[in-house]
């Protein structure tokens, strides 16, 4: 019998946004909104400009939001762009005659998020969305939804995400909307009064804004300041909503370290002296640390967006130098600048046999496929295989070999064209791929790869939820296990499937974790023994700390697990 312990949540108000200024006619002063945001549900607060004091707070239950101000009433519009439990495109908004939230509805489409918004002059608030593209609009005034449809030009690919994002209205009338799918993207102007859609060579320049404010007023809800009239002042906004465990290592101190998703944060964990802190944000970027290795005395991390690589230094003081981008010589961490080669999801990292760092790595935007990127730890310099069809999930390795499993996913927007995921091995000493093959044919991706030191077999987990013994010298998978439950789908690690994780543990099995359970496979005996159950579910990642102790991200928090518990003595 085994103990777990929840060590708490090492990310706090990691994920902000905001600096919405509306005027507040009942209270006769200016309000700053921001947003804190998490996987469990988003908190929108407002400070007052006059004083500085926080005087509104409302739960949201969303992941994320945006807010359009509605001009002259003070109305704010709050649309998400991504639910708890569905992809987002729920309305709200709060009026200061009030002070409460309504709920609005959302469109009759379904598996749709919200993009970005646009008060239109007639009174309607037009929003885009995403990912059929569709421009839908709502009228306050009847409490009325219209669904304007596909904005895209023609072809219109089956699978291929659009999204459209509303600019501005014309003065004609007319709202001008940006179709992203492919790189670069398409405007196109939607008339309201025929419903004609038109694609534009040029997009016409925006109205100029009418009205004068009040102040000059800009905020920076992360440092918890705002600017009125280039007087810098203070607001004091406790944040309480934790950001998921994406990342999850061994330290070169022995410390367990990760990042959480959408946060650029890194926390590290002491076992020794049982301290679990928020190190800070990195210098660099915008978006999550994705994960974070060990080589030598150094922590190593990749970012999402961009693909940008980056080194810690524990042994230092944490420097991020943002003013520099992480940069500097002193910044620490520091940024070496992106991988590219169109790379922008940087997902998993595994020390080769020739001391380099492999990189598995999805393209940007619009790109197909991704690569398998290869940092040289003597030289500081990247490459990238580069894969036009399939992105790089997963990546392990041995004293031979890196394994690489796939995703028949490419950066959102292009076009799949392929159907199945691949295991791989690519040879350090040839810098080639010798070898590939298709564990699982009813799987999309090979979701995670660890090597057992006892039996020398590769494992992985897929998509589907099978777990796969591979044996390298056959060249084929020797085994496949169903496991009872589903991974942990996690937004943009991917969010489409959920990743059950794998690591090699200190005893020559493998143990994992999907979104419910924590098991081992016996590779002894190729038996799956499910561990006990763990107090938080939507468990993401899993690695090894001291023998037999493993530690786990759950949502927000961190869970330390013993495979037997310690006996108390009195």
């Amino acid at each position: 019998m085994g103990v777990y312990y929840d060590l708490g949540r090492p990310v706090v108000g990691g994920w902000m946004g905001g600096g919405w200024i509306s005027h507040d006619p009942v209270r006769n002063t200016d309000l700053i909104w921001g947003g804190e945001f998490g996987q469990e549900g988003s908190v929108l607060f407002a400070v007052d400009v006059a004083s500085g004091v926080v005087v509104e707070r409302h739960v949201i239950g969303a992941r994320e939001f945006s807010v359009l101000v509605q001009p002259d009433s003070g109305v704010i519009w709050i649309y998400s762009f991504h639910g708890l439990n569905q992809p987002g495109n729920i309305l709200q908004s709060w009026n200061p005659e009030t002070r409460d939230l309504r709920y609005h509805g959302f469109p009759a489409s379904s598996g749709t998020r919200f993009v970005n918004a646009v008060w239109g002059r007639e009174g309607r608030i037009y929003l885009g969305t995403h990912p059929f593209g569709h421009l839908v609009s709502f009228d306050p005034k009847d409490e009325t939804w219209h669904d304007h449809g596909c904005l895209a030009p023609d072809p219109i690919l089956p699978k291929q995400q659009i999204w459209c994002s509303v600019q501005f209205q014309a003065t004609s009338g007319e709202i001008i909307c940006l179709i992203s799918r492919e790189r670069p993207g398409q405007t196109v102007s939607f008339d309201p009064i025929s419903g004609k859609t038109h694609l534009l060579e040029k997009a016409p320049d925006p109205p100029v804004p009418t009205g004068q404010a009040k102040h000059e007023i800009s905020a920076d809800i992360y440092g918890g300041t705002y600017t009125v009239g280039g007087e810098v002042c203070t607001f004091d906004y406790q944040p309480s909503v934790a950001t998921d465990i994406c990342g999850l290592n061994k330290g070169p101190d022995g410390k367990i370290y990760g990042a959480t998703i959408i946060s650029m944060h890194i926390f590290a964990y002491d076992p020794s002296e049982r301290d679990l802190r928020d190190l800070g944000r990195v210098g660099w970027g915008g978006g999550e640390v994705y994960d974070v290795i060990a080589h030598r005395d150094k922590l190593f991390m990749g970012s999402y967006t961009g693909a940008y690589w980056g080194v810690f230094d524990p042994s230092k003081t944490w420097n991020p130098r943002r003013d520099v981008d992480g940069e500097a010589e002193d910044a620490n961490p520091r940024s070496y600048g992106v991988i590219g080669h169109d790379m922008n999801r940087p997902f998993e990292y595994a020390v080769g046999p020739d001391d380099s760092i492999y990189i598995a790595c999805r393209a940007n935007y619009g790109m197909p496929g991704g690569g398998l990127a290869v940092f040289d730890t003597a030289t500081e310099s990247l490459s990238v295989h580069r894969d036009y069809e399939q992105s790089v999930q997963c990546v392990a390795a041995d004293e031979q070999f890196v394994y690489g499993g796939t995703s028949i996913s490419g950066g959102r927007g292009c076009v799949e064209t392929t159907e199945q995921g691949l295991l791989f091995i690519f040879d350090p000493a040839r810098q080639q791929r010798i070898f590939e093959c298709v564990p699982d044919g009813e799987a999309v991706a090979v979701t995670s790869l660890a090597v057992s030191g006892k039996s020398g077999f590769v494992y992985g987990t897929t998509s589907n939820s099978h777990l796969f013994a591979f044996d390298q010298e056959q060249r084929q998978v020797v085994q496949t296990w169903s496991l009872r439950s589903n991974g942990s789908p996690l937004m943009g690690v991917p969010e489409t499937y959920g990743i059950i994780h794998l690591t090699p543990g200190s005893d020559g099995d493998i143990y994992g974790c999907t979104r419910t359970d924590v098991f081992k496979l016996d590779v002894s005996t190729d038996r799956i023994h499910y561990l006990d159950q763990p107090p938080i579910p939507d468990l993401y990642q899993i690695v090894e700390g001291e023998p037999g102790v493993f530690y786990l991200g759950a949502r927000g928090h961190l869970l330390e697990y013993h495979l037997k518990d310690t006996p108390h003595f009195r």
